[in-house]
């Protein structure tokens, strides 16, 4: 009988083989292929679980190999699989060919949870052999989660294991009687439906002003990285929640891998929209995960996969967590290397940042140069406001899509101008509109396409060779696509670029 468990590589799950030799010496027990700890600990578990289970240890050297030998192994959930395995060398039964066992035993022989269940599922479909005669053991908290995920992915069009019976065992004494006595079939099992994800039907608390809506309204729709600056209390906060409920739903498998990097850091899959909020003074391991003997730790970014991530006072950040999003920014991946190796990690995210636009606050003068105007006044000096305006370097700024600048205050007495499903509405037909006509969202459009929606020989070809730098330059297709689909122009004309350039009036600030 081959028996596995497994362990996580990176950010993906691999098999474990349980290898098993005993030998009439002196009776010992020893565990090898680099188990940490808690796996060491193990050996006591085993053998205090199979004495409360009614099950005679072997009196012999018992050696067990977590092979593949050369890489660290961790975490309590081995326990079953080993305890498994001798049991099936040493007793006499009728065991399946192949099993996958997955449980913490308890000193009493009770089976625990051990966690992990989404990359167990995802290692069914890649690596373990699906057929009739292999099995997978348990314990009951896992047992529904594992079936609460296979629900999920079948409702999502995601593949699934089919052919593998599965077992929730709760003590150890009563594996053989399971074994014998009633599978259960992924296609037979009865599950009820998960509970649907509750979508928000309500408007914010506040209406948006004008310009702050259609700021909104374009960001959501291209789903573009977006930069609010301005002074204290004109609604910069209100702006994330209009984001938050207009925010789409990621695709499936976007979600699914989210849910793996929600179990990298101990937590239970969900999915629902990430909605991702990170104050000042984060540090960058914070947003890019960390490396550890048990593996990768997902961060900020990866948490945020397929959703939204909040920077909340964006131009307080320390400068080097700052400069970290350059390449998750650009090319929706990240890569961390440390002392114990480099590891690849996706993160397909939209950032939302806000800020002020000085040290105090308040509005500097300088801003009514680029149109904007306020009643609050700024106590800084003219190089105080330069130096705080530097704090985003060329490079971040490239990589925002849209900075905007909010002034006016959104008011309870306010009303908008319409209901807030209309606004929805809006931004879901531009969204359509989108994914009909450039096959994407503008954000997600590849470089080497967004130049083929130009008009050739146009006047926005020589406002777009005004701007210094490729990425800026594409920035503000972008934004313009956006703005085409949003008033859902046959083409894109002179008056939408210009107005995508408005969007872009840091890059002669700094």
């Amino acid at each position: 009988m081959r028996v596995h468990s497994f362990f996580i590589v990176d950010t993906t799950a691999d098999l474990i083989t349980i290898e098993y030799s005993s030998r009439f010496q002196i009776p010992g027990f020893q565990i090898l292929g680099l188990p940490a700890p808690e796996i060491q600990e193990a050996r006591e578990r085993i053998t205090s679980s199979f004495q409360s289970s009614g099950f005679e240890f072997p009196k012999k050297k018992i050696l067990v190999n977590l092979a593949p030998a050369s890489v660290k192994k961790s975490g309590t959930g081995h326990d079953l699989a080993i305890a498994l395995k001798i049991l099936s060398e040493t007793f006499d039964f009728d065991w399946p060919p192949h099993a996958l066992a997955w449980g913490e035993l308890g000193l009493d022989g009770a089976v625990r949870s051990a966690g992990k269940i989404a990359h167990l599922v995802e290692l069914l479909i890649t690596r373990f052999p699906m057929d009739s005669d292999s099995i997978l053991l348990l314990s009951p908290l896992d047992h529904a989660e594992f079936w609460r995920l296979i629900q999920w992915r079948g409702q999502q069009g995601l593949p699934n294991p089919t052919r593998c019976r599965t077992y929730s065992i709760t003590n150890l004494k009563d594996l053989p009687k399971s074994l014998q006595f009633g599978p259960s079939s992924l296609n037979q099992e009865p599950q009820s439906s998960p509970p649907a994800l509750s979508e928000e039907s309500h408007a914010p608390l506040l209406p948006l002003p004008g310009m702050q809506e259609r700021i909104v309204k374009i960001g959501s729709i291209g789903r573009h990285h977006v930069l609010i600056l301005g002074p204290k209390g004109v609604g910069k906060s209100n702006s994330f929640e209009w984001f938050k409920h207009l925010t789409a739903s990621a695709p499936p498998l976007l979600q699914w891998e989210r849910a793996l990097f929600q179990e990298s850091r101990g937590e239970s899959p969900r999915f629902d929209s990430p909605l991702r909020h990170v104050h000042a003074q984060v540090k960058p391991p914070h947003l890019l995960g960390s490396l550890a003997s048990s593996g990768y730790r997902a961060g900020e970014l990866s948490l945020s996969h397929g959703g939204i991530l909040f920077a909340d006072e964006f131009m307080e950040w320390p400068r080097d967590s700052k400069e970290c999003l350059r390449e998750p920014l650009q090319t929706k991946r990240l890569h961390l290397t440390r002392v114990k190796g480099t590891v690849e990690a996706k993160c397909d995210v939209q950032l939302i940042a806000s800020g002020n636009l000085c040290q105090c606050g308040g509005f500097p003068a300088r801003m009514r140069a680029y149109g904007y105007s306020s009643k609050l006044k700024c106590r800084c000096s003219e190089p105080e406001i330069r130096s705080y305006l530097q704090k985003l370097s060329g490079p971040i700024l490239d990589r925002i899509d849209l900075i905007a600048v909010f002034t006016e205050a959104p008011t309870p007495s306010s009303t908008p101008s319409r209901p807030f499903s209309e606004i929805k509405s809006e931004i879901e037909r531009a969204r359509a509109f989108s994914r009909a006509r450039f096959k994407a969202l503008p954000a997600e459009i590849p470089p080497q396409e967004i130049e083929k929606w130009v008009p050739f020989g146009s006047p926005i070809s020589k406002i777009l060779a005004e701007l210094g730098s490729l990425r800026s330059r594409h920035k503000v297709i972008r934004v313009a696509l956006s703005i085409q689909a949003l008033e859902g122009a046959s083409e894109l004309r002179e008056e939408h670029v210009l107005e995508s350039r408005t969007y872009r009036f840091m890059d002669s600030m700094i």
